[in-house]
């Protein structure tokens, strides 16, 4: 994933810090350069997108 603002890639494991401000958990990856809160993907769309590289994996 890319920042949003920064373009720089955001690392795959990301320390699960929350600073506290959202109500019920922060839902957002904060990019460790430039701070900016970039949305998180939703569970759905991940799965997907795993599903897809599996895939393209196995047929090469």
């Amino acid at each position: 994933m890319q920042c949003g603002f920064c373009a720089r890639e955001l690392p795959e494991k990301l320390p699960e810090t929350a600073c506290g401000a959202c109500p019920g958990g922060c839902r957002k990856i904060h990019c460790p350069w430039c701070g900016y809160a970039n949305p998180a993907p939703p569970k759905l769309l991940k799965k997907i997108l795993n599903k897809n590289i599996d895939s393209e994996e196995n047929t090469q």
